[in-house]
């Protein structure tokens, strides 16, 4: 949710600066500067509402690198809503003119603009074009290899004995460049006896708007999510990154990421092939600190005969993989991404889980960077793996 300016102010006076959340957050890790700390940033955030210091660059710089990956939150004893107080301050100080930003809203919008961006992507691909776009524009290093793009139908029906139904949230990056994790998702949905929607109208969950300080664009989106999905039918994610934006806009609707709600389903006719492997798994930021519910993926994974479940160590810390802060901050997202490389190289990993698109992404391209061969899947796509 986002403030008034006399709601943050009263907000930011919870913080006590009491310092707990200080070696929770990745940028104070990194730079050693309280300006780059979560009470660091409430108070600067307070001092410029309160019109004590400017809102200028400095100011800027310093909102602009918080992650907002929420670990702050999980330490804070006073439980200070931080993901609200940057939002605002984004909403209200930063307001950034960003050209991108520009370019890629009728794309979010509108869902058959980026369906034909995608037909465009893997056809570049299907041409060995990928060295001459990435030359072009950088940032797509960052893409996988596309598989053929989709048309969705708006629902696909339980392939057994019919237990409920749910509805499924494509997301911008995870319809365009993961849609493998979401045909798992409908495929294991369908086995378990739910009839899976997936409204047409439905679109990008805000986030990305949201971190730009486009407070405007980003409510028009929460506005049409809200009309698209009914609220009586459990909303389902497979990026925890927007189901972390779509729980704290939509909290009338009952979001959950898919591995929370595959928990409560009842497996006990389902055939599981076992997989002697040890799978590692990396707890994303908005799982762990927003949605809270990384235990599912490791209960999930369980259930695979052989296999050995084992969290990625150091999972307590971001691994820059946050929405556009990929590009916007490169150098501190590539900081934070080297220590996840370390680690996975020192436990030589073969399988990593992960359940946000943006960690996916960021991951594997340092992954490719490094020469390092390690499979980076979602849960629900290892798991419709082993069903199969």
């Amino acid at each position: 949710m986002t403030l008034s300016v006399p709601e943050l102010i009263v907000e930011a006076d919870r913080c006590v600066a009491c310092g707990l959340c200080l070696p929770h957050c990745p940028t104070y890790r990194k730079t050693g500067s309280e300006a780059d700390s979560p009470r660091g940033r409430i108070q600067l955030m307070r001092a410029v509402a309160q019109d004590i210091l400017p809102n200028n660059d400095r100011f800027k710089e310093h909102i602009d690198l918080c992650l907002s990956c929420r670990s702050c939150e999980s330490a804070c004893p006073n439980s200070v809503n931080y993901g609200a107080l940057v939002d605002t301050a984004r909403a209200l100080y930063i307001q950034k003119k960003n050209i991108g930003m520009t370019i890629a809203k009728p794309f979010i919008r509108h869902r058959y603009l980026t369906h034909i961006l995608t037909w465009s992507l893997w056809l570049t691909q299907q041409l060995k074009l990928s060295a001459l776009l990435q030359h072009l524009l950088p940032a797509t290093k960052l893409l996988p290899n596309i598989g053929k793009p989709i048309a969705w139908k708006s629902l696909y029906p339980a392939t057994t004995q019919h237990k409920g139904a749910v509805s499924l949230f494509l997301g911008c990056a995870s319809n365009a460049l993961d849609q493998q994790t979401l045909i798992a998702s409908i495929y294991v949905l369908n086995k378990l006896g739910f009839d899976v929607h997936v409204p047409g109208s439905q679109t990008c969950c805000g986030s990305i708007a949201r971190q730009a300080g486009d407070r405007i664009e980003a409510s028009k989106l929460v506005a049409r999510n809200a009309s698209s999905f009914e609220q009586d039918t459990p909303l389902l994610t497979t990026a925890s990154g927007c189901g972390a934006g779509l729980k704290d806009y939509l909290p009338q609707h009952q979001v959950q990421d898919i591995s929370t709600f595959l928990m409560s389903c009842d497996w006990s006719d389902i055939q599981i092939a076992g997989l002697k492997e040890k799978i590692y798994v990396q707890d994303p930021c908005s799982l762990r600190n927003v949605l809270q519910s990384q235990q599912a993926v490791y209960d999930l994974l369980k259930k695979i005969p052989d296999a050995n479940i084992e969290a990625l160590p150091g999972n307590s810390q971001c691994c820059g993989g946050a929405g556009a802060y990929i590009i916007t901050q490169k150098f501190m997202a590539n900081m934070l991404r080297n220590d996840k490389l370390n680690t996975i190289k020192m436990h030589h990993v073969a399988i990593l889980a992960t359940s946000n698109i943006g960690c996916s992404l960021h991951i594997a391209e340092g992954l490719r960077e490094e020469g390092l061969k390690v499979n980076v899947m979602h849960p629900i796509q290892i798991i419709a793996k082993q069903m199969r």
